[in-house]
């Protein structure tokens, strides 16, 4: 019985071993490999652009509002949309800035803002009572002069503008 036992394990390992060696024919259609193919590479292409100029923000036109009377003259200056620099009577302001001058007289006296300058007719710039304004709008950059007419000694008003 052991001789059988020992055919038998010998016959199993003798089949394990030529199973192996056994040439096997594929089954079914034959899948065809891929042949590869060289693929081309994109060249980017190259846009030529021109330079945009860095935006300026817009900037909001400030109102300068300056009282005047005929004891001191251009005496104190207030403003909307902007700061005042208002000192020694000279106002410095930005090319697009507006001036109001406002009669603040307690005597109702006529008073005539004038421009050195010619910037307008004095007619306009005539404040006949208390109260009553004028106003100029300054596009142009410079240093300009402004006086009142009616009282010719009191110090005169210098405005400085910026471009």
């Amino acid at each position: 019985m052991t001789n059988f036992k020992i055919l038998s394990i010998f016959v199993i390992v003798l089949s394990l071993i030529f199973l192996g060696c056994i040439d096997q024919k594929p089954t079914g259609t034959p899948t065809p490999t891929a042949t590869p193919t060289a693929t081309p590479t994109a060249i980017p292409t190259v846009v030529a652009t021109t330079p945009q100029p860095t935006p300026t923000p817009v900037r909001t036109p400030a109102l300068y509002i300056s009282e005047v009377d005929d004891l001191y003259g251009f005496r104190k200056v207030t403003v909307r949309n902007g700061s005042s620099n208002y000192i020694n009577h000279t106002l410095t302001i930005n090319a697009g800035d507006s001036v109001k001058w406002i009669s603040v007289t307690n005597n109702n006296y006529s008073l005539t803002v004038v421009s050195r300058e010619g910037l307008w007719n004095n007619s306009s710039s005539r404040m006949k009572y208390t109260l009553s304004w004028f106003n100029y709008t300054f596009t142009q950059p410079g240093n300009y002069e402004v006086y009142l007419k009616d009282f010719p000694k009191i110090v005169p008003q210098k405005i400085i503008v910026n471009p």
